[in-house]
């Protein structure tokens, strides 16, 4: 069994002086962060296989805890740095945490009455208590779901698909050890998590960032170590179309790749990037924290801008059709990147079906095997017997000049059963009103698609991983 951190081993024996991670201008080469993890991992004193919570902000840090605690055989439970207290009990319980570590920074950012005692970085590193473990875990690391539909579930991941997924990446898009990546993604969440493993993996250099929003900073630093590939979701790469003039963009022409996910990307951003991008590809991947990189798409040619691409090799997705529908309906998943349950043997039979993993999301494959996603199952309006999709609806409002984000719901009507109401924010520098709103949609949506109520508001909620809190729009 094939662990992340064998490979940074693998790569600190075979290029030891290569720069590993480049943080805050400081650098740290594949020998030195063997090294660092390799320390971490003789802290724990406790030899049976057990879960580690982890609290950090993106730095070397969360990288040397991550891996240490995985290089111990223990299993690494990865924590978002912007939790809320109740959130972070209610991980530490279903986790049954034998240990919460936690970043001296954030460590004050809890009160009291947090379930387990918080030990920062450097008192446990300082321990030395080290005893040999029997057996290591077959759980690479644990995340929490989103939970914006119900409460977080865990998903442990195991090793042998953690590999897998990573393989998939490495043959897909071509990532290699030659590769300078910058990420300025959370690594706390699995995009950003995944971005790191595939560097360490490829034994590539990563340049990381704290966040996405210093976006001068971001382009300095591609331009100082040449950089190949960015990582960054939809809305930073609207930012950076809005913050950049063209001749400044020349940070991002010789980058061979842009990957994003899949946040519903507006098709103007495809176009942009195609055409700005011309030695390189803009891509972007469907899966969930519980089937991993499912799907990749290279954006190489026009007409297919909405699309997630095809399944990776080995996955097989199939389409649970509605009965009045022949074509469109529940993504289902079945591969070696699916976990079994989730965490704790928590067995729930509405999402898995022998095999198949139950997304709740719904698509549909063109005749040339390209998948398309069109909403949630439970962000379906019924609207005088007509089902719509919200995300449909919010994918042609984002269309508008000077739209920053929508949320589209249901909302009680006395003889449709329901109507459709959207939430709209806008940008501050653009003047949009809710009559330009409706004309648009009149014109672009089928008459019950057509939003009967439109609310502005000023931000809307989100949870710690970035996903609007719908259930609390009304």
């Amino acid at each position: 069994m094939y662990t992340l951190v064998d490979y940074v081993q693998k790569w600190s024996q075979r290029q030891p002086e290569k720069l590993a991670v480049i943080f805050k201008n400081k650098e740290i080469t594949y020998k030195e962060l063997f090294d660092e993890i390799s320390d971490f991992s003789k802290s724990f004193s406790f030899s049976k296989e057990s879960v580690v919570s982890l609290l950090f902000e993106n730095g070397y840090e969360f990288i040397i805890a991550f891996l240490g605690t995985m290089y111990a055989g223990h299993i690494p439970h990865i924590i978002p740095s912007n939790i809320s207290n109740e959130n972070l009990n209610l991980q530490l319980r279903a986790a049954s945490s034998k240990v919460f570590v936690i970043s001296s920074t954030c460590k004050n950012k809890f009160g009291k009455n947090i379930v387990k005692k918080p030990i920062t970085f450097s008192e446990i590193k300082s321990s030395s208590n080290y005893l040999n473990i029997k057996k290591r875990s077959e759980i690479a690391y644990l995340l929490y779901t989103s939970g914006t539909t119900s409460n977080p579930k865990g998903v442990g991941v195991s090793h042998k698909s953690s590999i897998f997924t990573l393989s998939n990446i490495v043959k897909i898009l071509k990532y290699n050890k030659n590769d300078i990546n910058v990420l300025p993604l959370p690594l706390f969440h699995s995009f950003g998590l995944g971005c790191l493993n595939t560097s360490l993996f490829t034994g590539a250099t990563l340049v990381l960032h704290e966040n996405s929003n210093d976006l001068k900073k971001i382009s300095r630093s591609m331009n100082v170590y040449k950089a190949s590939t960015l990582a960054a979701v939809p809305s930073t790469l609207s930012k950076i179309m809005s913050v950049f003039n063209n001749s400044e963009l020349i940070f991002l022409s010789n980058l061979r790749l842009i990957c994003t996910n899949s946040t519903p990307i507006s098709p103007n951003i495809v176009k942009f990037y195609q055409k700005l991008l011309s030695n390189g590809h803009l891509a972007t991947y469907y899966g969930l924290t519980e089937a991993s990189r499912s799907t990749f798409m290279i954006f190489d040619s026009e007409g297919r801008e909405t699309s997630v691409g095809k399944p990776a090799p080995q996955i097989k997705i199939r389409i649970k059709k509605f009965l009045n529908n022949n074509k469109k309906g529940e993504i289902w998943i079945n591969g070696p990147n699916v976990i079994k349950n989730y965490w704790n043997g928590e067995i729930d039979k509405n999402s898995f079906q022998k095999g198949w993993f139950r997304t709740g999301d719904i698509g549909y494959f063109d005749d040339c095997g390209f998948l398309y996603l069109i909403g949630r199952v439970d962000n379906a309006i019924n609207v005088g017997g007509e089902k719509v999709f919200a995300e449909e609806v919010e994918g042609m409002i984002k269309k508008i000049p000077g739209i920053e984000e929508v949320v589209v719901k249901g909302v009680s009507h006395s003889q449709l059963g329901n109507v459709i109401k959207a939430f709209i924010e806008k940008r501050e520098s653009h003047v949009v009103t809710k009559t330009q709103i409706i004309a648009y949609c009149i014109r672009n949506l089928e008459r019950f698609k057509v939003p009967l109520e439109i609310e502005f508001v000023k931000y809307f909620p989100k949870n710690e991983y970035g996903k609007i809190k719908r259930f609390m729009l009304e």
